[in-house]
């Protein structure tokens, strides 16, 4: 166990190692950032321009984060038996991990601090997750820590295990700091007074994380002049403002770092010289661009005298007014064209810097001349960019599965007997998970993978169906992995529903059209549909409605008919039906041909 002196001179010495390192990321977050000041000639009348050249250095990292972040990895925890389906030890129980960490990850916004993270790794080499208690919401929180204040165990480079201890540093108000650790007041020992200065005065926190402690203290003012000027401190800066037990049992941070020969070193830091001179040179081109535009002036005066300017101070022509002379033999400019191999100095710089760092042209929407087909643009775009995004993913899919590890660890340990209900947040399950801690957290097992490293979404959809199309996947294989689709089992079943719909409704119209089916019967079908049944039901209640007319016993014909309304075929009867006439009853008693008939028989007698 480190007393807190020894932390502070632990993280002090770890600061003084890394200051090579930090300098550099400071120099590529100002360039990343336009706070850079481009250095030029001390000139009054000068402006003060910014950078003017393309934003290569911000271009590249926010091209290779973006798309790295893109896709959602996949996470799967394993069974302990795999044989059992429910119960301990059970796929169910495997399951039921599987969704506490998506929904863990979906509560701490895990997709905008990976952006975030995926810009530290791409920029500063280097990145630092955390994983910490809120016991505001009662469950562990992923966090994003600035690599500038990050200060781990020091390795080997070729050692990617997680740090066995870490301290971090970060700015904190001195109102925040009263507020939060009453130890800090000065009334209470601590180094921080009830004066506006003071609270408004930024002072360095520290945080020690191990396996066995959780250590926060002050260090001491960032700008020590305030310090150096206060009277009114009757006490150390230095001070522990808390020590709390780890229940974890681990240092719950990553610090994925990029892969490199021998120390953590960003690319981009390699292009900060060419993209500085570029910026200087395009600011003394535009310079050189004004003066020849509005050159210097000179008078040649009598001999013996000396010229002057009635007025005192020259005016400018583009006022319309007038500069009246004395003494003056001959007025001239001295103009200067600009150097022309300086924008082509400018045009080379650039190349350099683009072919360095992998920055092509279409990244920011433009495109080589000999490149007109959508399929070389793409090609070439991967060839640059998929190799670091591939690299970028696979270092995160081997760090992450240790943060899971942590997550569960920080269950068990603050919130072990704690019943949790929560949204899972995963793509396809949007329903709500149940677990506890101590009962369902068997094993830290974990992966965490991606379908396709190096591919973007767009990238992936093509790799997956082109393997789709040569059949070396499952149609449903493709449905997992692709990052489009939330639900595989759920999207398959809607593919086969509407196949069936489909066929349905061809078999009707067919029947339909071949006489075999009455249309008052489809019209039955469509009616039901209406009324909010998909095709299957509609069919099953006309089906039934039909069934039931059919098996009632129809009532007796009304006078003048020949059979009831109910046992008529109506439209299915077709055009004859409609057009039929009663047939003739007939009558008692005598009629014309009974008459005939009686008076031939009586001649014949």
């Amino acid at each position: 166990m480190y007393t807190f002196d020894e932390i502070v001179s632990i993280i002090r010495q770890r600061q003084d190692a890394q200051s090579p390192l930090l300098d550099r990321m400071l120099e590529i977050k100002e360039r990343y950032n336009g706070e850079y000041v481009i250095p030029l000639p001390s000139m009054d009348e000068e402006p003060v321009l910014p950078p003017l050249t393309p934003a290569l250095i911000s271009e590249n990292i926010d091209a290779v984060a973006q798309r790295a972040a893109s896709v959602m990895p996949f996470i799967g925890c394993p069974a302990v038996d795999q044989s059992k389906e429910r119960g301990i030890r059970s796929r169910e129980y495997a399951d039921i991990r599987r969704r506490a960490l998506s929904a863990t990850w979906y509560s701490s916004k895990y997709k905008i601090k990976m952006r975030r993270a995926y810009r530290h790794l791409a920029g500063y080499a280097t990145s630092c997750l955390v994983v910490t208690p809120d016991f505001n919401k009662g469950l562990p929180r992923i966090d994003i820590r600035d690599p500038l204040g990050v200060y781990p165990e020091p390795k080997a480079y070729e050692d990617v295990d997680p740090p066995r201890n870490c301290g971090f540093i970060y700015g904190k108000s001195g109102d925040w700091l009263r507020a939060h650790y009453p130890a800090s007041r000065e009334e209470n020992g601590g180094p921080v007074n009830s004066d506006e200065k003071s609270r408004q005065e930024l002072w360095d926190v520290c945080e020690w994380v191990d396996d066995e402690h959780i250590v926060i203290g002050i260090m001491g003012p960032r700008y020590h002049h305030f310090f150096e000027n206060n009277t009114y401190s009757r006490h150390s800066t230095q001070i522990e403002l808390s020590r709390a037990p780890n229940k974890a049992g681990m240092p719950c941070v990553i610090t994925p770092g990029r892969v490199s020969l021998d120390k953590i070193a960003s690319s981009i830091s390699n292009v900060v010289g060419i993209v500085d001179l570029m910026s200087k040179m395009m600011a003394l081109e535009i310079m050189a661009q004004e003066k020849a535009i509005f050159p210097d002036r000179y008078i040649i005066g009598r001999s013996g005298q000396v010229p002057m300017i009635v007025g005192g101070e020259w005016k400018d022509g583009r006022e319309g007014e007038v500069n009246i002379l004395l003494d003056a033999e001959e007025i001239g400019e001295l103009r200067s064209s600009p150097d022309p191999s300086t924008n082509i100095a400018i045009d080379r710089l650039e190349r350099n810097a683009r072919v360095s760092t992998g920055t092509v042209p279409q990244i920011g929407g433009e495109t080589y001349g000999a490149l007109r087909t959508g399929r070389g643009i793409d090609s070439l775009m991967g060839a640059a960019l998929d190799p670091r995004i591939q690299e970028m993913q696979e270092i995160m899919e081997a760090h992450l599965p240790h943060l899971n590890e942590c997550l569960f660890a920080s269950y068990k340990g603050y919130f072990g007997s704690k019943k949790f209900s929560m949204f899972t947040g995963y793509a396809g399950d949007l329903g709500q998970v149940e677990f506890t801690p101590n009962e369902h957290f068997e094993t830290y097992d974990n992966v965490v993978s991606y379908s396709v490293p190096g591919a973007d979404v767009q990238g992936t959809t093509i790799q997956l169906g082109q393997l789709l199309g040569m059949k070396g996947i499952s149609l449903r294989t493709f449905r997992t992995k692709h990052p489009f689709i939330e639900d595989a089992e759920a999207e398959g079943r809607r593919v086969d529903e509407e196949l069936l719909e489909e066929a349905v409704m061809q078999a009707i119209q067919q029947q339909a059209l071949s006489g075999q089916l009455p249309v008052v019967y489809v019209s039955k079908i469509e009616k039901h549909r209406k009324k909010g049944l998909d095709i299957f039901e509609a069919i099953e209640q006309a089906d039934r409605e039909i069934r039931e007319e059919q098996a009632a016993v129809a009532p007796p014909p009304e006078e003048g008919q020949m059979m009831a309304p109910e046992e008529a075929m109506g439209m299915a009867a077709g055009a004859q039906g409609l057009g039929q006439a009663p047939a003739e009853q007939p009558t008692e008693g005598f009629s014309p041909g009974a008459v005939q008939e009686l008076a031939s028989a009586l001649r014949t007698s």
